[in-house]
Formats: structure tokens, sequence, C-alpha cells
């Protein structure tokens, strides 16, 4: 489907650039907006779990406390900044922590939008993909582990750092 909407020649996102004056542009084969048009795509399709994600992070904030604030006097700024955010805070950093574990995860999206290429001059090229290209299209097994090693290493800092966030949060 985004590879329609991406496309050149007819693509949807074109066709409503031209609309409105924009020229249009080869998303897919230009180094520059092939990065572009992937994290859009990703963007895309991790919102709509992390949206369910704050649904329920808001409906586990207590009415009582909105209830407490506006008998105090409190306007839509103080509430928004004294309880949702506050009461928010372990979703927002969960929701953070599994983006971030996400885009090193990026690899369908990249295959499937380059035709298996890592996009022009590899400028898509992610480092789960160079893991994939590396042990099984050039058959270094090796090169391939020691990349799946630091991709290790890079999430157990990340989960890490998680976990001590999260315990300031909930203290």
């Amino acid at each position: 489907m985004w590879q329609w909407f991406y496309n050149p020649a007819f693509g949807i996102i074109n066709f409503y650039a031209q609309m409105v004056g924009l020229p249009g542009q080869h998303w897919l084969s230009e180094a520059g907006w092939a990065t572009f048009a992937i994290v859009i795509t990703t963007v895309w399709w991790t919102s709509g779990f992390n949206m369910v994600l704050y649904l329920a992070g808001l409906q586990n904030i207590p009415e009582h406390l909105y209830d407490a604030a506006k008998v105090d006097g409190a306007g839509a700024l103080a509430l928004f900044r004294n309880i949702t955010l506050p009461g928010l805070r372990p979703t927002l950093l969960f929701v953070t922590v599994t983006t971030i574990f996400g885009t090193f995860r990026v690899f369908a999206q990249i295959i499937v939008m380059t035709n298996n290429s890592g996009g022009p001059f590899d400028s898509t090229r992610s480092l789960v993909m160079h893991l994939y290209q590396t042990g099984f299209h050039f058959f270094r097994m090796g090169g391939a582990s020691a990349v799946a090693w630091v991709l290790f290493l890079i999430v157990l800092v990340f989960t890490v750092i998680q976990f001590r966030l999260q315990r300031g949060a909930t203290d």
C-alpha cells in the first residue's frame, strides 16, 4: 500500500502535493526522501498501538483527582500538567522505550518498500537489515553474529535505563 502511496507517477502523496503546488518526489529512489518515507511509514505503523497504550494509561488515572483539582479551581492546563502528565509517566516511558526498540527492529518496511535493497545508496539500511544481509546474503555468520551481539548490548543498555527510569517514575 505504501509503495503505491509513494509512487512518483501515480502515488496519492504526489497527487496531493501537486494539488497544493508542490513538486512531486521520487520518494523511494532518492536517498534523502527514502529515509523520510520509511520513517513516516513506521510512525503510521506504530501509532495505533501507542494510542491504545495511551488510552489505557488515561483510563488508569483516578477521576477523583480531576474532580478535586476542579473544586480547588484548577484550569485545563493545570489539570494536564499536574494530574494527566504525572499519571501518564509510566505509560510515556514504556511507549518511548518500545518505540526506540522498534526503531532498531525496522526491517520489513525497508525490505518491502525498497525491493530488498536497503534503499538508494544504502540510505535506509538498518542494523537488523545489515545483520540479515551479512548472514544470509553474504553467508558471513561470524560478522552477523558480531552485529547481533552489538544489537543485543544496545538493547540491554536501553532496558537497564528503562528499568531505572521506571523505578524512579513509580517512587
